[in-house]
């Protein structure tokens, strides 16, 4: 407001969006190579690709991304700058070798300013002919072809031009685009079985791969809460999917749904999914980190007209859980204090439409004995009505069974909605993750 003496005040509205400038960054590589992916370039344009924009945004002279070759047992170079055709040719790096082989073995990040100084069980760096004595080394990790993470390979940096050292801030930066970029190398071999099997069903099966690794099969126990998952997919493709990983003492976790049934469906989750995982350790709240998808997906989302509901959450051990969601089906919470149903709805426009409201989180109360359900709108879809299957039966099927423990119960709840479920024409997705307080 500008108070005007002797003249009308003037209200002035401004509106300002801000994103982070490293996911501005981690965005424009992911949209980098989700371009190279679509035109079916090969593996080795990604790999230039990618270490070509990292070298000009970190103004380096010396760069190096290595692959670990699984026949070999080493780290070989996929591709390099700065560095002779005769050094590269002779890199061979065996697990827990050197930095690299550190940094792939225990994957975790490397920030060192002091070349010449080892660290308390660091690996001792080799320093011969480089300008400056600070690097950074992080690991490119990808969901593998099981349960869990893998790291498919490391990215070393070097020798920056205008002789300044690294900082942590941009070791964090590397390690997101190394996340993005290891999930569009994953989608990439995926797509590589889809380019050699031209007919339909054959790509509807690649699209159920992909999902099907994006969600895991085994959760973190923390305290009492036991927690268990189900998912349930078409092979029409799609994009449901839930995480749940542990953060210090507590749990964070999200369940998100795609616009679509496709192959592009399954990807923007693949995309999701490494953004959360990248962003899932910051301290800020569940609301913020919902805003941070948003902002992180916004531009893919309004270019492929899809959306993505979801809910993202905090769990503490005293029970306290924090939600934030966006345009995502109400969570179920059953209170087993008063044996009754409360349901909490979401605040926010689904993901890929504008919303510019402040991130909001809700709290809720988990007592023991207490439970919450979490799931994708395929659960209730109003054409199993005609089955006998709706909100209300699930309800009292999961108090009938209310002795038995997560993952228990979610066995039980996909025993009964199985049959209803495949009954249909053409069945959506079904997801459904259930927290549980042990009374």
């Amino acid at each position: 407001v500008q108070y005007r003496k002797g003249r009308p005040n003037r209200l002035t509205l401004v509106r300002k969006l801000a994103r982070p400038k490293k996911l501005d960054d981690a965005i424009e590589l992911f949209n980098l190579l989700q371009e190279g992916i679509q035109q079916l370039r090969p593996k080795h344009h990604l790999y230039d690709r990618f270490l070509d924009f990292v070298v000009e945004r970190f103004n380096v002279e010396r760069a190096s991304f290595l692959l670990f070759d699984p026949e070999m047992q080493r780290l070989r170079v996929a591709t390099s700058r700065g560095l002779s055709s005769k050094i590269v040719s002779k890199i061979a790096v065996a697990s827990g070798e050197g930095v690299a082989g550190y940094v792939f073995k225990t994957s975790r990040p490397l920030l060192v300013n002091n070349a010449g100084k080892q660290r308390s069980g660091g690996p001792r760096p080799r320093r011969q002919g480089y300008h400056t004595s600070s690097f950074v080394s992080v690991p490119v990790i990808a969901s593998p072809m099981h349960i869990g993470e893998e790291t498919i390979g490391v990215l070393n940096l070097t020798d920056k031009r205008d002789g300044t050292r690294f900082t942590a801030n941009e070791l964090k930066l590397l390690n997101v685009m190394a996340a993005q970029a290891a999930s569009a190398f994953r989608i990439r071999d995926l797509l590589d079985t889809v380019k050699q099997h031209e007919s339909l069903n054959r790509e509807l099966e690649i699209v159920h791969e992909i999902q099907s690794r994006l969600v895991p099969e085994t959760f973190p126990r923390v305290g009492d809460l036991e927690v268990g998952g189900h998912c349930q997919l078409s092979m029409r493709g799609g994009g449901d999917y839930y995480d749940v990983i542990q953060v210090g003492e507590g749990l964070r976790g999200v369940v998100a749904d795609v616009s679509g049934h496709d192959v592009g469906s399954a990807i923007t989750m693949a995309s999701f999914r490494a953004i959360f995982r990248s962003m899932v350790f910051d301290p800020n709240s569940p609301g913020y980190l919902q805003q941070v998808l948003r902002w992180a997906m916004h531009e893919d989302l309004i270019r492929l007209h899809q959306f993505i509901s979801c809910w993202v959450f905090e769990y503490r051990p005293d029970g306290e859980l924090r939600v934030s969601g966006a345009g995502h089906p109400p969570l179920l919470h059953y209170q087993a204090a008063q044996k009754k149903w409360h349901t909490v709805f979401s605040n926010h426009l689904p993901l890929g439409l504008e919303d510019e409201s402040k991130p909001q989180n809700k709290k809720i109360d988990l007592a023991k004995g207490d439970l919450l359900v979490f799931y994708t709108d395929g659960l209730f879809d109003p054409r199993m009505r005609a089955t006998g299957f709706d909100k209300q039966t699930f309800c009292e099927n999961v108090e009938h069974h209310l002795h038995l423990g997560a993952a228990d119960l979610v066995r039980e709840i996909a025993r009964e909605v199985s049959p209803h479920h495949l009954a249909l024409q053409k069945p959506d997705d079904i997801a459904v993750l259930v927290l549980r307080r042990r009374p």
